[in-house]
């Protein structure tokens, strides 16, 4: 019943793909690797977690706050770059993975589609995934992101090959790109029950499908993350801190659950072209203009993960736009399958053409954005800091910074391998607020103070509150920014830009003394 409910009047989806589909494959993974290593040179403390990451592997040691498919990866790259122990050179080896994952990604994605559609939708896919912008920012990071999106896009390749055409083959992949999955970051692990689903719709020899699945992914799991093994202890005690950050919040600040950040987050990503046509797959889905229910099982479970994985993320109260990036990618490559769905009638065949218009739409703005998105990572406007620091500052003077500021201090290791630095004194770690009140920094002769938006506006959001154990440290720090807003003096500002780590919202400010208060007159005689 269940099987037939999946396999009636649906698309006919390809068992097997020709020398077309993997040559459309190919051609996409080489232009996103080729883009997505542009301007990829930038300082590695710009990135507030990339100094941590470039360090494990320069000393060799993993603090398993993520799964290890990134940092192992890189660490190949960055032996065969030779990149030894500069901070830099590192860091941008672990960048090139993250490209190198982005990149493979999108030849997933774009195979997935030529299974479900054929040669058009495969490379409506490629074009649709290749120009989005949020994947083209973050394909610039060594973060685990790309990594994760790599494994679940694998992990959605190898489930449709396993439903069309199922074999013991097929099914050690689909339990090794599951690992892939989860070595990219642990909520990966999300995956593992819909790779189950055709594992037992396949009653007949589901106990042999079962266990060529737990083969691949026990046998990718361990060749990715064998140093865990050794340092089980430090792995769980971690592990266990990332799951409290996502349950309870980070950095001393939560928010209200379920919440809506991600719908805005989905707006950013994507465009209205692309809304348009989702709109129109969901509503065919469940039977409304179109008779799309009877799509093939693999289908409805690439069509309805992206929707549960946004549900699943709405109620952490630990948010970042670059969580959704899964989401971005499959719903992109759902907008190419509702473009390229058969036309059955006069009027199908009408709205056949009108979705393929909104696609090129799509494509159009998509590219505009990436336009946008490249154009600035060629402006810094940390360096036009730099400059007016230089030229405004005394060279004796004390700066006090926001950590996202980064203005780059000798007495920083993150800041080893800076081609430049101030002249300054920096003081500052996570906060400027941290160095001391307002009032001290006046006692100390502390008189200019840098502060980054990322950093201080935390304080400013009502949409968070401080856990009940920071409040008054919270409230400590709010009320620092407070008084530097009111009574600095702002000197110099740039506002906040398309790229968020080379274009972050700075405000530096001049702390003038505090004025002597007026002494009460005489009484008169």
């Amino acid at each position: 019943m269940i099987t037939s409910f999946f396999t009636i009047d649906q698309p006919s989806p390809r068992a097997s793909l020709s020398w077309r589909h993997w040559a459309i494959a190919v051609a996409f993974f080489a232009l996103a690797l080729g883009i997505f290593t542009r301007h990829d040179h930038f300082p590695s403390f710009y990135h507030p977690d990339e100094p941590s990451k470039a360090r494990q592997l320069i000393q060799g040691e993993f603090n398993f706050n993520h799964p290890l498919l990134l940092l192992q990866t890189a660490r190949l790259v960055a032996y065969f770059t030779q990149a030894g122990d500069s901070q830099q050179a590192v860091t941008e080896a672990g960048r090139f993975s993250s490209a190198l994952f982005s990149a493979a990604a999108i030849a997933c994605l774009v195979l997935t589609a030529a299974h479900l559609r054929g040669a058009w939708t495969a490379a409506a896919a490629g074009l649709l995934v290749v120009t989005n912008s949020q994947l083209y920012e973050l394909s610039h990071y060594m973060k685990e992101d790309p990594a994760l999106v790599f494994g679940i896009a694998a992990f959605f390749l190898a489930l449709v090959r396993c439903w069309i055409a199922p074999s013991p083959a097929r099914f050690l992949l689909l339990g090794g790109a599951a690992a892939l999955a989860i070595s990219g970051k642990y909520i990966g692990a999300l995956v593992l029950p819909v790779a189950l689903i055709p594992i037992f719709l396949h009653r007949s020899r589901w106990i042999s499908w079962l266990c060529c699945m737990l083969t691949g992914l026990a046998l990718v799991l361990l060749a990715i993350n064998y140093p865990m093994i050794s340092e089980f202890v430090k792995f769980t005690s971690n592990v266990e801190r990332e799951m409290d950050y996502a349950a309870h919040g980070h950095k001393g600040l939560t928010r209200s659950v379920p919440h809506g950040v991600y719908t805005r987050v989905f707006a950013d990503a994507t465009n209205p072209f692309i809304w348009a046509l989702l709109i129109i797959y969901y509503a065919g889905m469940f039977g409304v203009g179109y008779r799309w229910r009877n799509l093939h099982a693999s289908e409805w479970a690439l069509a309805l993960f992206p929707v549960a994985y946004m549900l699943i993320l709405s109620f952490s109260p630990k948010t970042h736009h670059r969580y959704f990036l899964p989401d971005t990618l499959l719903f992109c490559t759902i907008a190419a399958l509702a473009a390229f769905h058969p036309a059955r009638d006069r009027f199908s065949r009408v709205s056949l053409v009108a979705r393929h218009v909104l696609l090129g739409c799509a494509i159009i703005w998509s590219g505009t954005m990436l336009a946008r998105v490249d154009a600035a990572f060629q402006n810094d406007s940390r360096q036009a800091l730099i400059e007016f620091v230089k030229k405004n500052v005394p060279p004796d003077a004390i700066i006090v910074q926001d950590k996202r500021v980064n203005l780059p201090s000798r007495d920083e290791k993150r800041h080893a391998d800076s081609p430049y630095f101030v002249d300054q004194k920096i003081l500052g770690k996570l906060f400027a607020a941290d160095v001391g009140t307002i009032d001290e920094l006046r006692a100390q002769d502390i008189r200019y103070i840098a502060v980054a938006n990322d950093d201080y506006n935390r304080f400013f959001l009502k949409t968070h509150k401080p856990k009940a154990e920071d409040r008054t440290e919270y409230e400590r720090r709010k009320a620092f920014y407070q008084q530097l807003f009111a009574e600095g003096t702002l000197l110099w500002q740039c506002p906040s830009g398309p790229q968020q780590y080379l274009q972050p919202a700075i405000k530096f400010y001049y702390l003038p003394p505090k004025p002597e208060a007026t002494p009460p007159l005489p009484p008169g005689p």
